[in-house]
């Protein structure tokens, strides 16, 4: 393991380095084409890295989040589109998904009444920002999710593909379904397209 130094205020890129046991030459071997040297200018903040970087470290000290952190809090782009996620316990995460598509779901009929023919009208802004901020909330306990899987994936050894192949699986198998009982596959377009299928796809299946 090695040598942790005793530096107050260090970055969250040295955190993450000396909580995996590596020195910065031992995490550099783990890279590619990313130096101790470069490592030690990240970590006292004397040049900045690039998304490339940031992947190789997250990589090598099996810390998922380190993309979370730079996108959020480094990104320009990431600064207005991508929430800070909070590493949680699986328990916690599970019960505020819950609790999260159980306020929305009585509301799914009428988002998908105001998004049928892809505008909002003034009469309709305000169930749409109520609606958008619990969409967040669920967007948020997602991330959120699928980070304690890539770093359960890193950490215990989670079999990754198994389960992207039954995500898959399960994915066709509810379209499928929807096709034999006749009920509409809407196109939803814009960015809440995504969430709003799902949702749909939700709300279809509690009407089985």
């Amino acid at each position: 393991m090695g040598k942790q130094s005793t530096r107050e205020n260090k970055t969250i890129y040295q955190i993450c380095r000396e909580e995996a046991g590596l020195t910065r030459s031992e995490a550099s071997e783990k890279m590619t084409a990313v130096s101790d040297s470069k490592i030690e200018k990240f970590e006292y903040e004397m040049q900045e890295p690039t998304p490339y970087d940031i992947i190789q470290m997250a990589d090598a000290y099996k810390r998922p989040d380190l993309c979370n952190y730079y996108c959020s809090h480094k990104c320009e782009i990431g600064h207005r589109y991508v929430p800070e996620i909070e590493v949680s316990d699986l328990s916690n995460i599970i019960l505020e998904t819950i609790a999260s598509l159980n306020e929305i779901n009585p509301l799914t009929t009428r988002l998908i009444q105001i998004a049928r023919d892809g505008k909002i009208s003034d009469d309709e802004i305000k169930d749409f920002a109520f609606i958008s901020n619990k969409l967040d909330e669920i967007s948020l306990a997602i991330d959120s999710l699928n980070l304690w899987v890539d770093k359960t994936a890193g950490e215990q050894g989670l079999n990754i593909e198994l389960l992207r192949e039954e995500k898959n699986e399960t994915e066709i198998s509810i379209k499928k379904c929807l096709r034999q009982l006749q009920l509409p596959c809407p196109s939803f377009e814009g960015t809440e397209k995504r969430r709003l299928y799902r949702l749909y796809l939700v709300q279809c299946i509690y009407q089985i």
